[in-house]
């Protein structure tokens, strides 16, 4: 055991050297400026310049923080939970320098605290320490059709609500209701300045669903009479298991048809088999206007030897007396484990798949891999390259190891205006008697946002137990003793934002959105 520690150590160090000399020779690395060399000194000598992401976490609760000088720093407190980032949390951020700004996200779904026993509870707010840039939301979600949503900021509030009803008589037969209530931006008063009811029959039974509804036009239009929406949905129950047909479907086909105060409208779709399906839709307007397509498509598979699998999909339409061809796809899986046992092991996949429209003079390609080395299980490698039709390639790259000779690496690439390369190293745990460790860290950014020189950055992760007042944490984190760029960079080195500012500042965003929309959650919830 002695040894084989001893003969790890030594290749996790020979290892960890060849990393240092590929760092400092890279090119451009030091070539600085007496200058930069000046303020990057001063950087290393002053600690907390430099990149720090520490956290402490107990039963219930956990803080931590990310920053980079005064500029950019967030500190978070959070309900401790497997996933951080979904965890409710207060938390205070700083970006390039900006006001500080306050916040809070929460959300009973993800939360231990339920203030409500029957919904679902989420608000989220931010502002600064001026007391600018407010911005807040508050939702609440009851049973289907119930919701109430507010969401406020320095200039309005605005708010949408709905309330349904669904009470299901005899033999099927259920009455909808639903009231839809918006005040949207602009608005006088507080009270709502949109209203719409809806109203209607539901028949359920074994072959669908009907639904026969009345809507109040759109208050936003010029509309004074009713809407209206009956529709039947559901299955052509039996029909595969016809002497005939059970020859040609795999399952019962699928239907949907309404008629509404601009027409009617229907659609069928009837899975097959050897991978066949086809289908048809059509609407008629009360001015005459008629549309009328039809399609088959084949999404069929064959096996060429053991492992490797040969795929065509192709669909065909035809609508009014045109015949369109959609792009042929052409995919060929192979499972590499059972291709090439001795080099991967089980799990490995490598898929190619081409697109090529009879119109277009190339194709798309792409091609995925997911390998898994056989004599080195601790290293994965995941990526993906596409070729459109215009010629431009993208692709990623992540290989990755854990847990290889004690130690923990990644690399990643993302091409696609530009190339962008990020990759991380972690060194063997040096183990403390209680249980706590520390570790050597290196980390290598590439990229236009660097210029011609790589931003490096060098330091420890360290994680560890502490008893504050007879109670006991985990505390954990990483710190850079140097860094050679001045900004916060996220995991791909991309610049830093607070994740908990965004969360926030987009659920206001969405839920304005979803107020100036057409209809109300509610007419959503009677229609679908």
């Amino acid at each position: 055991m002695v040894n084989r520690r001893s003969r790890r150590g030594q290749k996790a160090l020979v290892l960890g050297a060849g990393l240092a000399a590929a760092l400092l020779g890279a090119p451009g690395f030091l070539d600085w400026s007496s200058e930069e060399a000046k303020e990057q000194l001063d950087k290393t000598v002053k600690v907390w310049k430099q990149p720090h992401s520490i956290s402490i976490a107990g039963k219930d609760f956990a803080v931590d923080t990310v920053s980079q000088g005064a500029m950019q720093w967030q500190v978070r407190a959070r309900e401790a939970s497997s996933n951080a980032t979904a965890a409710p949390a207060l938390f205070a951020a700083r970006e390039d320098g900006g006001n500080v700004v306050f916040g809070v996200n929460y959300d009973s779904a993800k939360s231990n605290f339920k203030p409500l026993k029957d919904a679902r509870v989420s608000f989220s707010g931010t502002g600064d320490e001026e007391g600018n840039d407010l911005d807040w939301t508050l939702k609440l979600e009851g049973g289907e059709g119930r919701h109430f949503s507010m969401t406020g900021n320095s200039d309005d509030i605005v708010y949408d609500g709905s309330f349904g009803v669904e009470k299901v008589l005899k033999n099927g037969v259920g009455l909808l209701y639903s009231l839809d209530a918006k005040r949207r931006s602009g608005a006088s008063g507080f009270l709502p300045s949109w209203l719409q009811s809806s109203a209607g029959l539901k028949y359920s039974t074994k072959y669908g669903d009907a639904k026969m509804l009345l809507f109040q036009p759109e208050p936003d239009s010029e509309k004074n009479t009713l809407e209206y929406e009956a529709s039947w949905k559901g299955k052509m129950l039996g029909l595969s298991h016809k002497k005939v047909s059970d020859k040609i479907l795999t399952t019962d086909p699928q239907y949907n048809v309404k008629l509404t105060d601009q027409g009617l409208w229907g659609k069928i779709k009837a899975p097959a088999k050897l991978g066949t399906s086809f289908g048809a839709e059509g609407n008629v307007d009360y001015d005459g206007t008629k549309s009328v397509s039809g399609y088959a498509a084949w999404d069929g598979k064959r096996e060429l030897v053991n492992g490797l699998e040969l795929g065509i999909d192709a669909k065909t339409t035809l609508k009014r007396g045109n015949v369109s061809l959609a792009p042929v796809g052409l995919t060929l899986t192979g499972d590499m484990g059972k291709l090439t046992p001795k080099l991967l092991a089980s799990g490995s996949k490598l898929e190619l798949r081409t697109r090529y429209k009879v119109s277009d003079e190339t194709g798309s390609v792409q091609a995925r891999m997911e390998l898994h080395p056989a004599k080195v299980p601790e290293v994965k490698a995941v990526g993906d390259v596409t070729r459109d039709t215009d010629g431009d390639v993208t692709g990623t790259l992540r290989v990755q190891a854990d847990e290889l000779w004690g130690m923990d690496a990644r690399y990643e690439l993302a091409k696609n205006h530009d190339i962008r390369q990020a990759a991380e190293l972690r060194l063997p745990r040096l183990e403390m008697a209680d249980g706590s460790f520390l570790r050597g860290t290196g980390k290598f950014y590439k990229g236009s946002d660097f210029g011609e020189k790589p931003r490096v950055q060098l330091g420890v992760q360290y994680e560890g137990n502490v008893r504050i007042m007879d109670k006991d944490f985990s505390l954990g984190g990483s710190s850079a003793a140097f860094d050679s760029g001045r900004n916060l960079l996220d995991e791909m080195g991309k610049p830093w934002k607070s994740p908990e500012l965004k969360k926030a500042r987009n659920s206001a965003k969405v839920l304005r959105n979803r107020i100036k929309s057409e209809f109300g959650e509610g007419r959503k919830w009677m229609t679908k």
